[in-house]
């Protein structure tokens, strides 16, 4: 799951991770505005409280295009 900041007045980044520790999730990468955790959902927002501007959203995974140029016709 990724935690994210959506307002210039939310909650500083170590504060969410201070939270978020406490209340067992574990936290695999951490930026300024953004959090890559470990942990269903329910148990993050619970973790998470009423910390100002963070919301929880599922990771996605973007595969990169293929290099490999693909012909249109036969020359």
């Amino acid at each position: 799951m990724v935690v994210h900041s959506i307002a210039p007045d939310a909650v500083s980044g170590d504060e969410v991770a201070r939270r978020l520790n406490k209340g067992g999730i574990s936290v695999v990468d951490q930026q300024q505005h953004m959090m890559l955790v470990q942990g269903n959902e329910a148990s993050i927002k619970d973790a998470l409280g009423d910390a100002r501007g963070w919301i929880v959203s599922p990771l996605t995974e973007t595969p990169p295009p293929s290099t490999r140029q693909k012909a249109l016709r036969r020359p």
